[in-house]
């Protein structure tokens, strides 16, 4: 049975571990390494519950999905929205429904935490169908440009 709970300390390894399986063609430049920097970001945010929030989706004692989520705040939203940053179920769990209980779960999150939206920036192929299902809408393109390198 799959349950699906806040990380804790302990998942860090695991949780890395699923985010080595996303696809670097979706987040070009970016470093998917258990790097300190990385590991220390991890630590602060669940540590932190106002700056994000990570899910794990658990199966006898062993992680199979993590969804993290990010509280921006911004004018236009009267203070906090979220944004989903990550989000991954293993290979042998997909088609299982573990991500839509992971991504139902955020938005309940994101509900508690008073945000005034949920936000997907750039979603995969693989996940866009299941976020279109859980209502979300297509609102647009996503840009960026890199600031600094993951390890500073």
């Amino acid at each position: 049975m799959v349950i699906i709970r806040k990380a804790t300390p302990g998942d860090e390894d695991g949780v890395f571990d699923l985010l080595k399986g996303l696809r670097s063609s979706q987040t070009p430049g970016a470093s998917l390494v258990h790097t300190p920097a990385s590991a220390q970001t991890y630590r602060n945010i669940i540590s932190d519950e106002s700056t994000g929030t990570v899910l794990v989706a658990e199966e006898d004692s062993t992680l199979v999905g993590v969804i993290t989520l990010s509280y921006p705040i911004a004018i236009r939203c009267a203070g906090k929205y979220t944004c989903i940053e990550e989000f991954i179920v293993s290979d042998r769990m997909r088609g299982r429904g573990v991500g839509t209980m992971l991504l139902e779960a955020s938005i309940a999150e994101a509900r508690k935490q008073g945000c005034f939206e949920i936000q997907v920036n750039n979603p995969s192929e693989l996940g866009y169908p299941l976020y279109i299902r859980q209502n979300m809408k297509d609102v647009g393109r996503h840009l960026q440009m890199r600031l600094r390198t993951n390890s500073q």
